[in-house]
């Protein structure tokens, strides 16, 4: 509503209705037109001031001359207009203390609230709000008064205390603007403060019919869009997008450019680009460059790497705002990672650079890893994915790079099988627990932890495996080496014996049969599995074998087995187990000359001291015999094997 104040006099049109006079605003003093008739002319020079009209501004009284108390009135409008609040709630304040019969009164108190509240202080502007609320409950002030006072709430951060007045509102003013505009406040009294889920339960309530849907849906986006659920944020800004004019772009750039990111997720560019449009369409330079880094988002998704360079040298030439010159230079490196053109001193640089923010540098681990990866250096691909894995566990880029670790682990568990390495099946075990590859062949990772004698770390990834048969076959072959033949039996007699699981149950019952001293029957199975025509299976069931025969004193067929071990990771194993055949044997002399290879070897050199010791011994060479008892006694102060020798050489 507004005040005409004019040079001419001029007198508003007003009609009594009971005991209440009610102003007109008078729209046609504004519309005047030639050939109409029963118009008045608007007066020349005529200035329009905002205030609150009550039902008791004015009265139809007969005077031309402006009484004291009017004249204070609309000085103090003047001075509030002009925004000079002090001035005006001085003016306001007169008439509430010295006129209270004044037609003017009671809009004095209420403008007297909004001058405290502009002024910064909220608790005098609370105050002279409720006075003039109790003074004048039916006022039609009393409405929008509440916002106000809701407001100043909301921003000494009494957000309970704001929702209380909205709730006020909803049951004061059913079915009214002020109830439309209260059932959209307390949700965004939440949003306010950033409670977006109890936001989202009286956004997504408000009806269409009611003029703040359209707001209601875009900060719904806004929510949905801050947890990453960018579909949920594309249905929402659906419902108003025939509406997008009625946003104003200049309060809501903000989340209008996430509604823009939103549809470039959801790789709707055409409509992302239509609110682009409508923010650039303000005319305000700032919003342009919120916009433009909104784009730059889009570009960087839809891979338009020209359009976002243009863009970001634009920021970075014209903008003065730093933040977002941070932002260009962020997306345009980023789009220097996503090219994926880059060598690992840019990495390194880029890395360095932003190594407080998660998404680059995830970003740039997953480019370096794929880069490694095609050029077929999958131990480092692996590298970076672990490092990426460990360091941002939840960043999208480690999702993406799960298809990469799948590939590069299946890959090099085939070099492992055709080059065995217990370093790196130790490694690939160590990834896959760290990276989980839903496509990684844990299947063969598992049985070659097993032909390693790597059997403790099989039971964090056994039950991962996908195949029902390789799972259960692993999981027995788990059980027999703990010691658990019952638990292992259980297992596979449900198994069925087909290819090539027949020969791992032939490899298990043989387990069965040798940790029961039935070494005839265990050989037998072991000689069956050996059909399975797998070199590191072969080669641990050759062992089995070896060691079955030296337990029936066949030492010359347990030796002559041994010769035909050619894995590498089993070398050491065969040597000890020959010199071992030798002693068994009594050919001391030689045994001695096969153990001594082995001196050095921490796997195997305390028992390699006992025998050394032992075949001195049996050889009657004592001065040798106490030499490595000796040595035996020096490194494992608590072996078993000293008792045997300690009785011996007494």
């Amino acid at each position: 509503m507004i005040v005409v104040e004019c040079n001419e006099g001029f007198t508003p049109e007003f009609e009594i209705k009971g005991d209440s006079v009610v102003v007109e605003p008078v729209p046609k003093v504004g519309v005047f037109k030639k050939n109409q008739e029963n118009l008045i002319p608007p007066p020349k020079s005529m200035l329009a001031i905002p205030f609150y009209v009550s039902e008791n501004t004015f009265s139809p009284v007969k005077q031309t001359k402006a009484s004291y108390d009017e004249t204070l009135f609309f000085s103090g409008v003047r001075a509030f207009y002009i925004k000079n609040y002090q001035l005006a709630a001085a003016f306001f304040k007169e008439i509430v203390l010295k006129y209270p019969r004044s037609p003017f009164f009671i809009s004095a108190y209420f403008l007297l609230g909004d001058c405290y509240k502009n002024m910064n202080n909220y608790d005098l502007a609370i105050k002279t709000y409720n006075k003039a609320i109790e003074l004048a409950p039916k006022n039609s002030a009393v409405a929008q008064t509440l916002f106000s006072m809701a407001k100043i709430d909301e921003k000494k951060n009494m957000f309970m205390a704001a929702r209380n007045i909205y709730n006020r509102i909803l049951r004061d003013y059913t079915g009214t603007k002020w109830a439309d505009k209260a059932s959209f406040m307390l949700g965004y009294s939440y949003y306010l403060e950033n409670r977006c889920r109890q936001a989202l339960k009286h956004f997504l309530n408000i009806p269409k019919a009611n003029s703040y849907y359209p707001l209601s849906m875009v900060l719904s986006s806004e929510c949905f869009y801050r947890v990453k659920d960018y579909a949920k944020a594309v249905l929402a800004y659906y419902y108003m997008s025939n509406k997008l004019d009625s946003i104003n772009p200049t309060k809501y750039y903000k989340e209008l450019g996430d509604v823009g990111v939103s549809l470039c997720k959801f790789e709707d560019y055409k409509e992302a680009r239509k609110v682009f449009d409508y923010l650039e369409s303000s005319g305000n330079e700032l919003i342009l460059e919120h916009s433009y880094i909104y784009r730059m988002k889009c570009d960087l998704k839809k891979g338009d790497f020209d359009d976002l360079n243009y863009r970001g040298k634009y920021i970075l030439k014209y903008s003065k705002d730093e933040v977002l010159r941070k932002q260009a230079r962020k997306l345009m490196d980023e789009a220097k990672l996503k090219k994926g053109e880059v060598s690992k001193k840019t990495i390194d640089e880029i890395m360095a650079r932003y190594r407080n923010d998660p998404e680059v540098v995830s970003l740039a681990l997953y480019v370096y890893a794929r880069k490694n990866f095609r050029d077929g250096n999958c131990d480092e691909a692996l590298k970076y994915l672990v490092k990426l894995k460990k360091t941002y566990p939840n960043s999208d880029y480690s999702s993406k790079g799960d298809d990469i670790a799948a590939k590069c682990i299946n890959k090099m568990l085939g070099q492992f099988y055709a080059n065995p390495s217990r370093n790196l099946i130790e490694q690939l075990y160590k990834t896959s627990l760290i990276l989980k590859p839903k496509k990684a062949n844990l299947c063969k990772l598992s049985w070659g932890l097993i032909f390693s004698y790597k059997v403790g770390e099989v039971e964090k990834i056994m039950h991962l495996i996908k195949d029902n048969e390789c799972r259960q076959s692993v999981i027995a072959k788990f059980f027999i080496e703990m010691g658990d033949n019952v638990k292992a039996l259980n297992i596979v007699n449900n198994l069925q014996k087909v290819e090539p699981y027949i020969y791992y149950l032939n490899m298990i019952f043989g387990d069965v049969n040798y940790f029961n001293g039935d070494y005839e029957k265990s050989v037998s199975l072991y000689e069956n599995a050996l059909k399975v025509k797998n070199n590191l299976m072969d080669d641990y069931l050759r062992l089995r074998i070896a060691k079955s025969m030296m337990q029936l004193k066949e030492f010359n067929k347990a030796r002559q087995v041994l010769e035909s071990v050619k894995t590498s990771i089993y070398i050491n194993e065969v040597t000890f187990l020959e010199g071992l055949c030798l002693y068994k044997k009594g050919d001391y002399k030689n045994a001695i000359e096969t153990f001594k290879n082995l001196i050095n070897n921490l796997d195997y050199k305390e028992k390699v001291l006992f025998y050394l010791a032992m075949s001195y011994y049996k050889l009657n060479d004592k001065s040798n015999a106490m030499k490595y008892f000796k040595e035996l006694k020096l490194n494992y102060p608590n072996s078993d094997y000293l008792r045997v020798l300690k009785v011996l050489m007494s």
